[in-house]
């Protein structure tokens, strides 16, 4: 079976009814800890059968791209649980890009169909018939359908669909139907729960909240974290999403009650430590900027954004040599070209201070 214990896995976006508290239980019962979003920290990154939301408006397809970065593996719920039960999986022995060779789909495209349980990515390779599932994913993005819409129905055709051999495609509506050798049968109408639906859950208000920010409502997107981090107050994810919207705002004060609420919750939650520790410097607060960024590097020596802040930060306050000892530090992590310039030529200055 899966090993989880001090593991990180991210349960993203909207899972089936009873899924996320059922993985969660599972998940910490082995030793692991669970995230509502994807961190430095994370293992896993496991996305919600529920999800599709948050594809068109970038959100998942943002973090499906920092998981390819970073080599984070990517589930969708059925997969994850699948895994959880040490069921045998069906070996992926056909490499992607030759499934891919003849679409114009990406290895993105691909993460995000696997991120949904609709074909497996596994070291590179799929299974031979998720070869099938990519060209009619493929042919259906040529017919101008969204990532969503195309995973929304291939979802339906895969849930609900009676079997035999049939293929999706776009009925004379443009909506998604099956066709048979017979003629088309619909998929309309089958297995969705919608947004506004009575008994909203903490999901569907995140859900919410990320759709709200994607769209520049960030009064609204704060309102719903608020809510959010009200209603469940194990995960750090809401608060840390309402600090950065407060950051972004200019209100200090909020971002900082912000992040030390996520970080209550988790106190190795490095992106919030150096998001705490920008909202110190903004209010001139350098030496708990400092200790905030030490803590984060800390817990995650890897961490070059805030070697680099850090050595600003003792540049400003004059401690030269410590503040070069952190910019060669950076500089050793092989950070992108222009910002490497900008380390190496604070670290000409500092040696000319200290040499002075």
């Amino acid at each position: 079976t899966m090993d989880l214990f001090r593991r990180s896995v991210a349960l993203y976006g909207r899972f089936s009814p009873g899924t996320r508290e059922k993985l969660q239980r599972e998940i910490t019962q082995r030793g692991g800890a669970v995230a509502r979003d994807l961190t430095r920290r994370s293992d896993y990154f496991v996305v919600g059968a529920l999800a599709m939301p948050l594809i068109d408006c970038g959100t998942l397809m943002a973090r499906l791209g920092t998981t390819a970065e970073r080599g984070v593996p990517v589930m969708g719920e059925r997969t994850f649980a699948a895994a959880l039960r040490g069921a045998p999986a069906n070996d992926a022995t056909l490499p992607l890009s030759t499934a891919l060779a003849p679409t114009a789909l990406t290895a993105d495209d691909a993460r995000l169909l696997a991120a949904f349980d609709l074909i497996k990515v596994q070291d590179g390779n799929v299974r031979f018939a998720d070869a099938a599932v990519i060209r009619t994913a493929a042919e259906l993005f040529e017919q101008k359908r969204s990532r969503a819409d195309i995973v929304r129905m291939l979802a339906k055709a895969r849930d609900v669909a009676p079997t035999g051999r049939r293929k999706v495609v776009l009925g004379p509506s443009g909506k998604g139907a099956l066709q048979w050798d017979g003629g088309l049968t619909t998929l309309d109408g089958q297995g969705f729960l919608p947004l506004d639906h009575p008994h909203t859950s903490v999901d569907e208000l995140f859900e919410q909240a990320e759709l709200a920010e994607a769209g520049g409502e960030h009064d609204d997107a704060a309102q719903l974290y608020a809510t959010c981090a009200q209603a469940e107050r194990t995960d750090p994810i809401a608060p840390y999403n309402l600090g950065n919207i407060k950051l972004a705002q200019g209100d200090h004060t909020a971002a900082a009650i912000a992040y030390q609420r996520a970080l209550g919750r988790d106190s190795g939650f490095v992106e919030a430590r150096y998001n705490l520790a920008l909202v110190y410097e903004a209010t001139g607060k350098q030496a708990q900027a400092v200790e905030e960024l030490e803590r984060a590097l800390a817990i995650d020596p890897s961490y070059s954004d805030a070697m680099f802040n850090l050595a600003q930060l003792f540049l400003k306050t004059g401690d030269v040599a410590t503040a070069k000892y952190h910019f060669e530090r950076y500089l050793a992590t092989n950070p992108p070209t222009d910002w490497a310039a900008t380390a190496r030529k604070a670290i000409t200055y500092c040696s000319a201070r200290l040499s002075a």
